[in-house]
């Protein structure tokens, strides 16, 4: 369905799935070492993706059209033909769009560290490939993996040198959360770039969890005994638990830089929080700002109230997030962006001219430019001209 806007909408949130032709490019060693199974288990069956087993349901019911358009179930390109994408998200009433791992969100949830950097310096490669003969359409974002920072920052070298308009970082990492002075250089090196950091949920060695309980001071003996206190960690399951839950952990990077003073010491260094919708954001900034005022005595000193950083510096993306549009009054709208989530099941894709009327009756007609394309362009680079003149 066109969109019922007078300019061009951005989604700040798409996906596109990657080429099993990737793990060919792997040495032969790394080859070896792959780990990609699926089993019948009761009710569905167990994934082995890159050494995290996690359980996929059968579908239980017939698909109806709009499902087969999602998840790239009738797409055998996986998004990957810029052609069709360019004219699947036209018809959402999509012009352009920042692009996401699809299965490679999971990537670093396996503890082959040496396989995970390869693979990710492998996608990087070809969603620079696949993307960079638009860039007027697109925006793709390269995999940071930090299990190691000294390979995070030669990582992101690399990828800004290639061009790339954004770096993508695990959202949640509890064993090295991002209020730890070791992330520095990688700060200092974004920061001097201009390129913004991206946390996209459900990303990192978490993958399905979130990072509301930190691990960094658990001893590997008392890991391994609550572990088989709860008798073993088996294959991970979506929960609606970890689903919700998992979008909330978009708190925690937007904590962690304040609290830890990143974005003091860093005021150029600019974020964004991508697919957690922010019906929390209000909440969330008030809570920081309560608590460095009450708790000022054991906290770290800050020039600013810790919300006016994340006005300052941090964006995030909504689909259909009612209450989000509801607090803009507290959030302002400077830092909203909307994303249709292509293709996936939770996403407004294909139909997401009803979730953006819902937007554009309850803003102004300058709120909903900002949400819908001007945030977006600012933060990533797109021209809103060309932009209009193309369509």
């Amino acid at each position: 369905m066109a969109t019922d806007l007078s300019y061009p909408v951005i989604s700040a949130d798409g996906h596109v799935d990657e080429p099993r032709e990737l793990f060919a490019r792997l040495p032969a060693a790394l080859q070896q070492r792959v780990q990609l199974s699926r089993q019948p288990a009761d009710g569905g069956s167990v994934v082995n993706l890159l050494g995290c087993e996690f359980f996929l349901p059968d579908l239980h019911r017939d698909l109806t059209a709009e499902e087969l358009m999602r998840e790239f179930r009738e797409d055998d390109s996986g998004g990957r033909d810029l052609d069709k994408r360019l004219a699947l998200q036209a018809a959402d009433g999509v012009a352009a769009e920042v692009v996401f791992p699809n299965q490679f969100l999971a990537l670093g949830a396996g503890g082959d560290s040496e396989l995970n950097y390869a693979l990710a310096a492998l996608y990087n490669d070809f969603v620079h490939e696949t993307f960079a003969p638009r860039p007027d359409r697109f925006v793709a974002a390269p995999i940071i993996l930090v299990d190691d920072i000294s390979k995070a920052v030669a990582e992101a070298e690399r990828c800004l040198k290639m061009g790339f308009r954004t770096l993508l970082l695990p959202c949640s990492h509890p064993w090295r959360p991002y209020d730890r002075p070791e992330y520095e250089p990688l700060w200092s090196l974004v920061e001097e770039s201009g390129v913004p950091l991206n946390f996209h949920v459900f990303t990192g060695n978490v993958f399905l969890g979130t990072d509301f309980a930190s691990v960094e001071y658990m001893q590997p003996d008392d890991f391994e005994q609550r572990e088989k206190s709860a008798g073993g960690i088996g294959e991970r399951r979506e929960r609606l638990s970890t689903t919700v839950i998992g979008m909330a952990a978009g708190m925690g990077p937007i904590v962690h830089l304040t609290g830890g003073g990143v974005l003091e010491r860093h005021p150029q260094l600019k974020f964004v929080v991508t697919e957690a919708e922010c019906g929390w954001l209000a909440w969330a900034l008030q809570a920081m700002d309560a608590m460095q005022q009450r708790r000022r005595l054991g906290l770290a000193e800050l020039s600013l109230k810790p919300s006016e950083y994340f006005l300052r510096q941090g964006a995030v993306t909504i689909s259909d997030d009612p209450v989000a549009v509801n607090n803009l009054r507290f959030t302002g709208v400077d830092n909203i962006m909307w994303g249709n989530d292509y293709p996936h099941d939770e996403g407004t894709y294909p139909n997401s001219q009803r979730y953006r009327q819902d937007i554009i009756d309850a803003v102004d007609p300058a709120q909903a430019r900002k949400i819908f394309l001007h945030n977006a362009a600012r933060i990533y680079g797109f021209d809103e001209h060309k932009l209009a003149a193309a369509a």
